[in-house]
């Protein structure tokens, strides 16, 4: 970038496509978000900018595109740092990684994976620990543009438990950060690592919500989906946009393998289950209808967070079909609850690796580095302002097909956007099923020439574990 694209702004945050929704600077402004044509959360940029000069720069302070010298590394030092000792570029700082499921109860079975992303703030609550958990909940909807989830609170043991099943949708913190001025507590807050950023910029400058959020736990994020992607799917199931009333993104049930994302979408008069990847754009990590910020991301694990919680992607707990999670714990008050539920038998615990994690999470880890590295450089090339990120551009070696691929991914994001909103406009899903169909051919050729080799790797890994070689 040359010196005059060097300063950062919300308007070219926005305008580049790389506003993740997150809402923090309408918290900032006391301003609202609204969801725009794509289905995404975006600011209401023209009364911010009625704002005076210091409101407007606490609001661009805390947005997760700017201000560098506050990047994951710094918050996480500032917010963690007595607490760990060890060190990762890949998963930040931590004291342990583990991998497991919950025993006590039905969390396992009512979670999306091993149950723990529900059971943290259902111990810490137990416990005395926290009075409540922020955490996204169902929303009702009125009009085929409203958001499926939003951002809740939970004050009772029932409330959280029924707060169980990762939502793959957009989401934003204003809204909650404004309720919780009118109900003082100590929180846990669960979210993705772009919001839990976002949060720890906002207690820097906000001694109330410093107080109020106690405890974070970041989930895992592949990328954030608009309303639209979920759209979509119930869509190309038959039902219409205007009759989705609500969506469960990953179904258990029996022969229903660990990594499938089976899926229910409900309307008034239909109930439906399917699995995502027969549906047009359904296939997680091809990128369809995800927010175009997601590509110039380099936090996987949510860095900044008290404790991350994922799947645990590794052969050895792929055959258990009811989902394992993986933990990374950077706060020592949850890591000792964890150890007494160890002893009590609530939860079952294995200790991993940095390597272990690193490998659970690969595809992430080379979408967010050797992926951004390159989508870094293209925009340079462009003379674009863009966010200054931890990882550099063109820092990392790629074959002509790599390239080639994360092109691709980033034209897939592009097509859905624009397909599924003349889809809307015409209302006619063939639109988009067609055009993607297309795409998404280009896309899985040229992914099958680059990980064969991997995907053979990975399938002898399974049978070995299966068969006890």
């Amino acid at each position: 970038m040359t010196t005059e694209n060097t300063k950062g702004s919300l308007e070219k945050v926005v305008s580049g496509g790389y506003c993740t929704g997150c809402g923090a600077c309408a918290f900032a402004t006391s301003t609202n978000m609204n969801i725009n044509e794509y289905g995404e959360y975006v600011p209401d940029l023209g009364s911010i900018e009625k704002k005076d000069a210091q409101t407007i720069e606490r609001a661009e302070f805390v947005c997760p595109s700017l201000n560098p010298d506050y990047n994951e590394n710094v918050l996480a030092n500032t917010f963690l740092g007595s607490d760990n000792d060890n060190k990762s570029q890949f998963i930040g700082p931590y004291q342990n990684v583990y991998g497991g499921f919950v025993t006590e109860a039905d969390y396992r079975n009512r979670g999306t994976s091993g149950g723990f992303g529900t059971y943290i703030g259902a111990a810490l609550f137990e416990s005395g620990m926290i009075d409540g958990v922020i955490h996204v909940k169902e929303s009702q909807r009125t009009d085929a543009s409203d958001p499926f989830f939003k951002y809740g609170l939970s004050t009772s043991l029932e409330e959280i438990q029924n707060g169980a099943r990762t939502k793959y949708h957009v989401i934003e913190l204003s809204e909650i950060l404004n309720l919780i001025q009118e109900k003082p507590g100590k929180y846990l807050l669960i979210g993705v690592p772009c919001m839990i950023k976002a949060i720890r910029r906002i207690q820097l400058k906000d001694a109330f919500v410093k107080e109020s959020i106690k405890y974070t736990l970041a989930l895992v994020c592949g990328h954030l989906k608009s309303v639209n992607w979920t759209l979509s799917l119930a869509w190309g199931k038959g039902i219409t946009p205007e009759k989705a009333t609500k969506f469960k993104y990953r179904t258990k049930g029996e022969g229903i393998p660990a990594r499938a994302y089976v899926f229910t979408a409900y309307s008034d008069a239909q109930e439906i289950v399917e699995d995502s990847a027969n549906v047009i754009g359904g296939k997680f990590n091809q990128g369809a209808l995800m927010l175009e910020a997601c590509d110039f991301c380099d936090d996987v694990v949510g860095e900044t967070a008290d404790i991350t919680v994922g799947d645990a992607w590794l052969p050895q707990f792929e055959i258990d079909a009811q989902g394992t999670n993986m933990l990374i714990i950077r706060n020592k008050e949850i890591n000792e609850l964890l150890q007494k539920c160890i002893k009590e038998e609530k939860v079952n615990l294995v200790n991993l690796t940095e390597d272990d994690a690193k490998y659970a999470q690969a595809g992430g880890f080379r979408q967010r580095r050797e992926g951004l590295s390159y989508r870094l450089q293209k925009k340079d090339k462009l003379n674009k302002w863009r966010p200054e990120k931890r990882i550099k551009a063109n820092s990392h070696t790629l074959s002509p097909l790599r390239k080639t691929i994360y092109t691709m991914r980033s034209e897939v994001t592009k097509v859905s956007r624009e397909s599924f909103l003349k889809a809307l406009d015409k209302n006619d899903y063939s639109i988009y099923q067609k055009r993607m169909r297309i795409t998404l051919k280009r896309l899985r050729l040229l992914e099958v020439a680059s990980s064969a080799p991997r995907i053979i790797s990975k399938k002898i890994a399974t049978i070995r574990l299966k068969n006890n070689i």
